[in-house]
């Protein structure tokens, strides 16, 4: 990439016609080719090629069989990732607090950015002895409820490559290791709207985990409950999904307003 420096700072022109060829495909729901593009913004072929190539590469663009260009998952993706930063924090807050005075564990808001989970927000529960961990904290993908309440939100493909990208690990003895299994259990969590995982990221911990989903049904983020199995078992589990997904229907309310 070419960088010159300009009166106002620095420049890279090919990510001004990166995001031009952006801006002129969001605008046209019809589709432009290769030829369209290079026209209507008097960039060369060659230019438009190499940037339409790079975008359908990450995902940003998806080609048609006419070779007309859309906007791709990627884009939503990133904008998930906007959207569910400072202000989905800010929302939660007092619902996590709630569900913490509710249940007496600690609750966990997270966000998913392709390759793990990250903590956003958390409540601690207010007994002595709790499972707790810093905001900013990322976790595995596949560590738990929260990691399947984000491979349920994945495309087919992309759940595939996951899965196939290396062996599930065996946290604890009631880790999920068979892929087949697996491939079923998050079928499960996208029928039922909830994933849970008694034990299998941590020996004697138990978890419930719903999605926060934007206004298309996008997962933006995820709410998690987790306590010890001895006093978080399988009838307090099931109460708190209940109320975890009221909490999370009522966060949906508020960012579509």
């Amino acid at each position: 990439m070419t960088i010159k420096k300009t009166a106002s700072g620095y420049s890279a022109p090919i990510l001004y016609k990166a995001f031009a060829v952006l801006d002129e495909i969001a605008g046209d729901q019809s589709g432009f080719g290769i030829s369209d593009l290079a026209r209507k913004l008097n960039i060369s072929k060659s230019t438009v090629y190499g940037i339409t190539q790079a975008l359908l590469d990450l995902g940003v663009l998806t080609q048609d069989l006419n070779k007309k260009f859309r906007l791709g998952p990627t884009l939503i993706q990133l904008g998930n990732w906007a959207l569910a930063g400072e202000d989905l924090r800010l929302l939660a807050r007092p619902l996590l607090e709630e569900l913490c005075r509710e249940f007496k564990e600690t609750i966990f808001l997270g966000t998913f950015d392709g390759q793990k989970i990250t903590i956003i927000e958390k409540v601690d529960s207010p007994l002595e002895l709790k499972i707790s961990a810093p905001v900013g904290t990322r976790i595995p993908l596949f560590a738990g409820a929260a990691g399947k309440v984000f491979l349920a939100s994945l495309t087919e493909q992309a759940f595939q490559s996951a899965l196939d990208e290396k062996p599930l690990p065996k946290y604890t003895k009631y880790s999920i290791t068979d892929p087949l299994k697996y491939a079923k259990e998050i079928e499960i969590v996208k029928e039922q709207g909830y994933a849970t995982d008694f034990e299998e990221y941590i020996q004697g911990v138990n978890a419930a985990s719903v999605p926060i989903s934007d206004m298309r049904g996008h997962t933006l983020a995820a709410i998690w409950v987790v306590g010890f199995a001895s006093s978080f078992n399988s009838d307090k589990v099931s109460h708190a999904i209940t109320a975890t997904l009221r909490a999370a229907k009522k966060i949906n309310q508020m960012m579509s307003h």
